[in-house]
């Protein structure tokens, strides 16, 4: 029978990949820099508008979901705070769109707001309509990663599927932060840079709050083994690396995410200091 994880051993493994994934975004968004131009600026904001659009809309589908199978008011409570943030997100993403197309422009693709049309359900999480066929034709890389996460929300014993879901919006506060120490180069980095940091502040302990109560609550029936768990969460890591490149346009080539991938899963990237004052 293998080795069961500590409460310990569970917290500080899965924070230290978290911490991998943001040391591996840096290699995206330094990439993004050194190749920026307007048609990349353009799309990411406009990206990121639609997922923090998408993400409103989840949250909200969450809180009614815990409030209509009576899991607990409180548990509505804490979805609705965070669907209250993200409607801010994607506000203050708008906003920039302006700055960057002229006030008041549409967004240049129609279709972005696909991007994480993602609904959840009694049966479980999946995109919405067409959605699906959209993003996979689109956006393959954020399809890849997307279809992984449903994946694991919909089919994975619950205990696992709690801890990597924290992969997702508190993984993904690894981007945000690389992206709040943008150098202020132009208006444009100068009001990103800001508006980052304002989302890693209300993101940041998301993830790790969550992943501590897990870690004490370990349950092995409901889990599955913890090497294969920690697998999954690197995976998580490295496709969200290149749905990122995707979003920039694809600054790193194949070799250099291949790269980042081998560095992932033979843990030699060295971890960044993100979550050291909430670990």
């Amino acid at each position: 029978m293998a080795k069961q994880p500590t409460a310990d051993q569970i917290a500080r493994q899965t924070l230290h990949i978290m911490s991998q994934g943001a040391s591996a975004q840096q290699h995206v968004v330094d990439a993004y820099m050194a190749k920026r131009n307007r048609e990349r600026d353009i799309n990411w904001v406009v990206i990121q508008a639609a997922r923090e659009y998408g993400a409103t809309n989840m949250y909200a589908d969450r809180a009614r979901l815990a409030l209509g199978t009576g899991i607990n008011v409180r548990q509505a409570d804490h979805y609705a705070g965070i669907m209250k943030e993200e409607l801010d997100h994607y506000r203050a993403y708008m906003n920039l769109l302006d700055l960057t197309l002229g006030k008041g422009k549409e967004p240049p693709d129609s279709d972005s707001f696909h991007y994480l049309n993602v609904e959840f359900t009694a049966r479980g999480a999946g995109f919405h309509g067409e959605s699906g066929d959209i993003v996979a034709r689109k956006w393959p890389e954020h399809h890849r990663f997307i279809t992984l996460w449903m994946k694991i929300y919909n089919t994975l014993p619950k205990w696992t599927s709690r801890l990597l879901m924290t992969q997702g919006e508190g993984g993904s506060v690894g981007w945000h932060w690389c992206m709040s120490n943008l150098p202020g180069n132009d208006e444009f980095l100068r009001l990103a840079a800001k508006l980052e940091k304002t989302v890693v502040e209300d993101e940041i302990f998301h993830g790790p709050e969550e992943i501590k109560e897990l870690a004490a609550s370990f349950d092995p029936a409901q889990a599955l083994p913890w090497d294969e768990t920690l697998n999954l969460a690197r995976e998580m890591r490295y496709l969200d690396v290149r749905e990122r490149n995707e979003q920039f346009l694809y600054p790193l080539g194949e070799a250099e995410l291949e790269d980042i991938r081998r560095a992932i899963f033979e843990d030699t990237l060295a971890p960044s200091d993100i979550y050291a004052a909430v670990a």
